[in-house]
């Protein structure tokens, strides 16, 4: 359920391409169902319709495919990825899918909260939903999805007038959460280093310490390019001789790749530092300088996320509150019309379920908010090209 809530704060207002707005039979060559009509689910006393979700399922699946199919192949859809309570397998799309019911219903509960958080769109807002959907279905991509499902430029409309509700909705709903962050709590250091690498890798791929002898070697190595850094000579100059490519690093507290003492002597200097003596570290003798022990625009870009997570959590909070009573009776296998969703097919034909034992990807946990906002970028991208 966390999971799902979290998702909300970047999906929510993104992947709403379809909330009960479609009615009546299309007649069009392309369309693929003739159970578009047909409640799939009722969740908080809404019904929604196959067509409302294919639009859903669609939209997402072209974004999966951009994503996946260049890592993972066509057959992504396929994959195993875990298991039900009978031991099961679930697939990468059935997953998907499950998943697309869950964003239609956030949809629907954010939507119902828009009278108590008294949240209208004006003309402009209004205006835009329209612009968007004109642009959706001009594109050849919107074209064909709109056919497919028998909805409309006007449908889609109402569903990106639905889309910018629940966005307001949810900024709203967190409008209260505490937005100061200190410096302290979100600092990100910045230096620039060499590591001379006390360590080597032994035949059989596992790490191993350099013997006494060795590490004496690097060491007399490190300090004389520190010598040469002191005598004029840029850091990074002295890092190409050394074939060390990876001169930069900036990390918040504690996450230092160089380890604890090697910061707490960072917090001792002055930005624009350059270490005194070679500190021996986690992985390795360094040389290093302090470019700035607050880097301000990585521990701005710091502040936002710690706030954009405190948001996360703050709406995870009230969404559960909003939720309890209808997640309390609600089952995905039972309450959604599982003959009807299966009409409504992510993988392509090409696709085969011979994917038994491939391993768990693990990507479906952070895939939807790259997938909708994918969509959502795509949208803007075809109102733009449409305008010009």
């Amino acid at each position: 359920m966390k999971k799902l809530a979290t998702k909300v704060m970047c999906a929510a207002m993104i992947l709403v391409m379809a909330a009960g707005l479609m009615t009546g039979c299309s007649t069009s060559k392309d369309l693929k169902t003739q159970n578009g009509n047909k409640v799939l689910f009722t969740y908080d006393k809404q019904d929604v319709t196959l067509k409302e979700a294919w639009i859903y399922a669609k939209m997402t699946a072209s974004q999966y495919e951009n994503y996946y199919s260049s890592y993972f192949g066509s057959d992504f859809w396929m994959t195993p990825v875990s298991t039900d309570e009978e031991g099961n397998q679930i697939t990468f799309e059935e997953n998907v899918k499950e998943q697309i019911i869950s964003q239609i219903k956030q949809i629907i509960v954010l939507n119902s909260k828009a009278e108590e958080y008294k949240i209208t769109l004006t003309d402009d807002e209004k205006k835009e939903c329209t612009e968007y959907a004109k642009a959706f279905a001009k594109s050849a991509e919107g074209s064909a999805i709109l056919k497919e499902c028998g909805a409309s430029e006007e449908d889609m409309a109402q569903i990106y007038e639905k889309n910018k509700i629940a966005s307001k909705v949810q900024e709203a709903a967190v409008a209260d959460v505490d937005k100061e962050v200190s410096d302290e709590e979100a600092r990100e250091t910045s230096i620039a280093r060499i590591v001379y690498p006390t360590t080597t890798t032994g035949e059989d791929g596992k790490t191993v310490d350099m013997d006494d002898k060795a590490k004496a070697d690097v060491l007399k190595t490190a300090k004389a390019a520190l010598k040469k850094i002191k005598d004029g000579t840029a850091l990074e100059d002295v890092a190409k001789e050394a074939e060390y490519n990876n001169t930069t690093e900036t990390f918040a507290a504690g996450a230092s790749e160089e380890g604890e003492a090697f910061e707490k002597k960072l917090a001792e200097m002055k930005d624009g530092d350059l270490m005194d003596e070679v500190m021996e570290c986690d992985n390795g003798y360094v040389v290093a300088r302090l470019t700035a022990y607050t880097d301000r625009e990585a521990t701005d870009k710091k502040k936002e996320d710690i706030i954009h997570e405190r948001q996360h959590e703050a709406f995870y909070k009230l969404y559960e509150e909003w939720t309890k009573d209808l997640e309390s009776e609600w089952s995905y296998k039972e309450d959604v019309d599982q003959e009807l969703w299966k009409e409504v097919v992510l993988h392509s034909e090409e696709s085969t379920a011979t994917t038994a034992d491939t391993e768990t990807t693990g990507a479906t946990e952070e895939a939807p908010e790259e997938a909708t906002t994918g969509a959502a970028e795509q949208a803007t991208e075809a109102t733009t090209e449409a305008k010009n």
